[in-house]
């Protein structure tokens, strides 16, 4: 879509705020204005991902990421969580690396069938591993790599570690777009994912306090 001019991108431009008037939206950025009839606010919620409690060394800190930007091919990895966007990492990047998703629960339980149904098959077919009912102590630098420290006494050494535990609502941007939140600090909106601006949409993870997927994502832009 994006070869065929159906759909015109505008990269390294940072939305600052979104304004309505005269029944169009001003959409301000950091490379000029923009006007639309709708606007679809997807941000998600990794802008302002979940970080552990624990200090990670600043050695470290630039191979201990929250997606999967920086990721390289041939790398051994551990994804940390146990959401869908965990599992959607682990099986991605199991394609080229060597992958283990690390959970401190015994089982899944949070994501949806079909990302549990991918996890069990990558699991059975040994294209990932699974560290699991287990909580990580901490993080330290071991000759370059990431020595993962487990309470119950074992580690692991790792080219990279992802996590991806969740995030918050990114709620300045939301109020800067006008958009209505609840005493939770939520957005509002209704059966359609349509905020109380009419036009205005929300869709993907921040329609959810306890995030979601690609897939919901891409559900939600069907709908709407």
């Amino acid at each position: 879509m994006l070869d065929s001019h159906v759909i015109e991108a505008k990269f390294n431009c940072e939305v600052e705020r979104v304004t309505k008037e005269n029944e169009k939206f001003i959409v301000n950025t950091s490379c000029g204005s923009y006007e639309g009839k709708n606007i679809v606010i997807a941000v998600g919620r990794m802008g302002k991902p979940n970080k552990p409690s624990y200090e990670i060394p600043p050695s470290i800190r630039h191979i201990v990421n929250y997606n999967l930007d920086k990721c390289l091919n041939g790398e051994s990895i551990m994804v940390v969580g146990g959401g869908d966007s965990a599992v959607e990492y682990a099986c991605e990047l199991s394609i080229s690396n060597s992958v283990t998703l690390s959970y401190r629960g015994a089982n899944l339980t949070r994501p949806n069938p079909t990302n549990i149904a991918m996890f069990e098959k990558y699991l059975s077919e040994n294209k990932i591993q699974a560290k699991l009912n287990v909580d990580i102590e901490n993080l330290e630098n071991e000759k370059g790599k990431i020595r993962v420290n487990f309470n119950d006494g074992s580690f692991q050494d790792f080219d990279r570690v992802i996590y991806a535990i969740g995030g918050t609502t990114p709620v300045d941007f939301l109020k800067k777009c006008s958009v209505e939140l609840d005493d939770r600090g939520e957005p509002v909106f209704d059966e359609n994912y349509e905020t109380k601006t009419k036009g205005m949409f929300i869709a993907g993870d921040i329609a959810f306090r306890s995030g979601g997927s690609i897939i919901i994502a891409l559900n939600h832009g069907y709908i709407e």
